[in-house]
């Protein structure tokens, strides 16, 4: 049943306008019929269409929504739900999709060990760290997550913000590594990063439980892409001492660190290894050249560049030990075997809990964007929240093996689908591959130089500095997304990463309220029946006879004086600029209709500058209509009590009703149809009868 939304609804019969055939109801048993269009207000509209006024959920009902229900059908869903390959398994179609997955797995695995070791280095870490990271992440990924060609493990971003956490914390010297942190210890740095991983997963499982995976929505893409290009300049500034042989001072957070840390390494340039400086840049060639001749021909495109890399440096390091001749810095040691699980030590939450809420939320944003590209590209859906469910479950217990944050990373993921991946099995033998490494390969490595794992990680950057053209687009599209953009990536520059995305994410939240704050007023022209746009781009449309206005912004605290000045000026406009009351000139009445269909909602100034505006008006004989209003603004207004204030005859459903009611009020008699409306403004038509 329709709900009326206030009770002094009294209309008497229905005014149409002088275009169209009439249908008039007198009674019951008399009907005039012709073929009409019934000029409607907005109460009228609603009782004939039924609305009803949505009804708020009880925490109960919104509770009952997320809860499944206990039957054995209800707790299938359940498992499946949030354990998605029990579902996908038992689909699988073993004959046509195993051997494409194995495959893919493959060449997946061989691209996360040389990976995985680099970004361990840009984790500050020893590179077996890598190895782990790359095989327990994705073993659970396998598990619970729900896109079928993301690949979980290692991302550069979340393993450069695990490295500058552990700096911070365990800075390192000339010639040794700090061990205590405010009087406790010795600490190593894997615990650091350890207990990270678990605040990580913890905060994500929190923010899965409580379905807060709309934060993401924040993290804007100009936010995004400005902070990638920010973290990747902190990133090469880490990298360059190992391409160069060198070590620099660590330095804490602080404004200009990166101007600082260049230069340190400037400073240090006497003292660099000309063979490391020699291995670093053919490796850097090396790649560059490869990747770009493997990307103009099918076949090679899959070619394991960074594997072929450290395979035949390792093999020319031993052959001229480049260690001892040469004074070039080696892994020197791979431990072999799983890592033994230990609990994170939980003093060392206080400490990271910062960065671990700015790193849950990062990589978040990156797996959910990824699983959203591939599931379109594909033809299958992601639940967001299984996604963070799968995300921290990973965290969380990887983090009891030795295991730095991970996320989801783009060019293996890309990899993983060109591979020809169908599901999360190539991810299984992926990390069957790597497996193999821990267990009995690792050691072979130990002869690698530690350069080459840095120039894979500043080649593997070039995806994130090329994110600087996306300027000019931005440029051209919108100059506020372009200021964003470029505000983030100086924050991130010029302080810190972790604060720099805070204030990038800050600052587009404030273009967001200026933007409603200043909201400009459209006057309106008719192009077609019912269609009414912005009277600066067609200058040749027809000019209604009554003006029509559009506030583009919801009516709120940060605007609602504007609203405010904008009617007022078009008001005096037109009573021609004169700024006395026109109850004392006794002019007729005339209409003014608002436009409200960008009003998607309001708040208490937003209702009573209304209220105002509509006694401001009726001292100057002129009546606002209201059209295209929302039913959620309405309701607001009902609980208000300002339709105790304003008329049932002001309110229409669409700008063609209000204006073939406007005309009306310009007559000797305006009020005769609508008694509520006259007893309503009965004050101010007494007022006028005194003169």
């Amino acid at each position: 049943a329709g709900v009326s939304l206030h009770p002094d609804h009294c209309v008497n019969s229905l005014l149409l306008s002088k275009t169209h055939s009439i249908r008039v109801l007198e009674s019951p048993s008399t009907t005039l019929d012709t073929t009409a269009i019934i000029t409607m207000n907005q109460i009228e509209y609603d009782k004939r269409f039924g609305f009803t006024s949505s009804q708020v959920p009880t925490l109960r009902r919104r509770l009952s929504g997320h809860l499944p229900s206990l039957d054995s059908r209800g707790l299938r869903r359940l498992i499946q739900r949030r354990i998605p390959c029990t579902k996908w398994l038992s689909r699988y179609q073993w004959k046509e999709w195993l051997a494409r997955d194995a495959i893919a797995g493959a060449t997946l695995g061989i691209y996360n060990i040389p990976q995985g070791m680099a970004y361990s280095v840009l984790a500050s870490l020893a590179p077996v760290y890598g190895l782990y990271a790359a095989f327990f992440p994705p073993l659970l990924y396998f598990i619970f997550g729900s896109s079928f060609h993301s690949s979980f493990g290692v991302f550069s971003i979340t393993s450069l913000l695990a490295g500058q956490t552990r700096l911070q914390l365990l800075p390192d010297h000339h010639n040794h590594t700090e061990k205590f942190i405010d009087g406790m210890g010795p600490f190593e740095p894997i615990d650091v990063v350890s207990t990270l991983t678990f605040a990580v997963g913890i905060i994500q499982l929190l923010m899965a439980a409580l379905r807060l995976d709309f934060l993401t929505a924040y993290l804007s893409d100009p936010v995004v892409s400005g902070f990638n290009l920010g973290a990747a300049c902190h990133a090469l500034i880490a990298q360059v001492p190992s391409l160069l042989g060198v070590k620099i001072p660590k330095r804490p957070s602080q404004f200009f660190l990166i101007f600082k840390s260049v230069g340190d390494i400037l400073s240090s340039l006497p003292q660099s290894n000309l063979p490391t400086i020699i291995v670093s840049s053919l490796c850097i060639l090396f790649l560059i050249g490869s990747k770009s001749i493997c990307s103009r021909f099918r076949l090679l495109k899959l070619f394991p560049n960074e594997l072929v890399l450290m395979i035949v440096v390792t093999v020319i390091s031993l052959l001229f030990d480049l260690k001892s001749s040469h004074n070039v810095r080696i892994i020197e040691h791979v431990e072999t075997g799983m890592p033994l699980p230990s609990i994170p030590d939980l003093r060392l939450v206080p400490y990271v809990i910062q960065e671990a809420v700015s790193i849950s939320i990062v990589a978040f944003a990156v797996t959910v964007s990824m699983g959203k590209l591939f599931g379109k590209k594909h033809k299958y859906s992601i639940d967001t929240n299984q996604e963070l469910l799968a995300l921290g479950l990973g965290g969380s217990i990887s983090s009891f093996f030795s295991v730095f944050p991970c996320s989801t990373s783009l060019s293996r993921s890309l990899v993983n689908e060109a591979a020809g991946a169908m599901t999360q099995m190539s991810g299984l033998f992926s990390s069957l591959i790597v497996l193999l490494v821990i267990l009995w390969i690792g050691p072979l490595l130990s002869s690698l130089p530690l350069c080459v794992l840095s120039s894979i990680v500043v080649v593997a950057l070039r995806s994130l500095f090329m994110k600087i053209s996306e300027l000019p687009y931005l440029w051209r599209f919108s100059r506020t997304d372009f200021a964003v953009w470029v505000i983030t990536a100086t924050a991130v520059i010029c302080y810190d990463i972790i604060e720099g995305l805070a204030l990038g994410i800050v600052f587009a939240l404030f273009t967001v309220i200026l933007r409603t704050q200043f909201a400009r007023t459209r006057s309106l022209v008719e192009i077609a029946p019912n269609d009414y746009r912005d009277r600066r781009h067609f200058p040749l449309a027809k000019i209604p006879e009554v003006p029509i206005i559009r506030f583009d912004a919801p009516p709120i605290f940060t605007n609602c004086e504007l609203l405010r000045q904008s009617v007022k000026e078009t008001a005096s406009e037109m009573r021609g600029g004169d700024s006395l009351s026109d109850l004392e000139r006794g002019d007729s009445w005339k209409s003014l209709i608002l436009d409200c269909s960008t009003w998607t909602y309001t708040d208490s100034m937003g209702v009573e500058v209304v209220r105002e505006l509509h006694i401001e008006m009726c001292s100057m004989k002129i009546l606002l209509l209201f059209a295209n209003l929302r039913s959620s603004v309405r309701v607001q207004y009902s609980s208000s009590g300002l339709y105790n204030v304003l008329s049932d005859n002001q309110f229409y459903p669409t700008i063609e009703d209000a204006i073939s009611i406007a005309g009306h009020f310009t007559r000797d008699d305006p009020f005769s149809p609508f008694p509520d409306l006259q007893n309503k403004l009965s004050k101010y038509i007494n007022a006028l009868s005194t003169e």
